[in-house]
C-alpha cells in the first residue's frame, strides 16, 4: 500500500526524528510504501494538505501534528480539516497532555507525548494503517470514486513524480518568501 504522510512540527530535530522513525517503519513493513513531507509552519502545511481537497481528494493519508506551534495551534488545524471533510488519520504529538481529551473530539487515532518512543510510534502508525482501508471504502460508498480504494493507490510513477514536483515548487516558494 502507498501512504502519503505529512508531519507538522516546529522543531527541526523532532521532524528529523519523525522522518527516521517513518523510514524505520517502512523498512519493518516492506509491503508499505511511505512518502513523507515535513512542515515547520501551519500555513504551508494546511495549503499542501488541502491542495486537492476541493476536488474531494486529499493530499495526505496520515497527518502527524504537533499541538503547540509558534504560529498557531495544531488542534485548530485538525478541527478545520475535519470541518472541511478530511477523513484521513490524524496522530497528535505534544509535550503536553493538556489537549489529549480534545484530540479525540476531532477523531484523532492517537495522542503521543514527546519524547515519542519508537514502539509507541509504530503502534500509532499501525493503527492508522489498519483503519485507512475502511476510510477508502467509505469514500467509495459515498459515490466520490468508482473504486473502493483511493486513486493514489493506483497512482503511476509519472503522477507521483508530478505530485512531488508540485510539492517541491510550493515548498521552494514558501522558503524563498520566509527567507526574504
Amino acid at each position: 500500500m502507498f501512504y502519503r504522510i505529512a508531519v507538522l512540527d516546529d522543531e527541526t530535530a523532532q521532524l528529523h526524528r519523525m522522518e527516521e522513525m517513518l523510514d524505520a517503519y517502512g523498512a519493518a513493513h516492506p509491503d508499505y510504501e511511505l512518502e513523507t513531507f515535513c512542515f515547520t509552519r501551519i500555513k504551508p502545511f494546511m495549503d499542501c494538505v488541502c491542495c486537492i481537497g476541493n476536488t474531494g481528494q486529499w493530499a495526505f493519508d496520515i497527518l502527524i501534528i504537533d499541538i503547540c506551534l509558534p504560529d498557531g495551534n495544531g488542534m485548530e488545524c485538525a478541527r478545520t480539516l475535519r470541518e472541511n471533510g478530511y477523513e484521513g488519520m490524524i496522530i497528535f504529538q505534544s509535550t503536553s497532555a493538556d489537549y489529549a481529551v480534545e484530540a479525540y473530539e476531532v477523531d484523532a487515532i492517537q495522542y503521543l507525548l514527546k519524547p515519542v518512543s519508537q514502539g509507541r510510534f509504530f503502534a500509532a502508525v499501525d493503527k492508522a494503517a489498519e483503519k485507512l482501508p475502511g476510510y477508502w471504502k467509505r469514500r467509495g460508498a459515498k459515490g466520490t470514486e468508482e473504486h473502493t480504494v483511493r486513486p493514489a493507490v493506483d497512482m503511476t510513477l509519472a503522477k507521483r513524480q508530478t505530485f512531488r514536483l508540485f510539492i517541491g515548487i510550493l515548498l521552494t516558494k514558501w522558503n524563498s518568501r520566509r527567507d526574504g
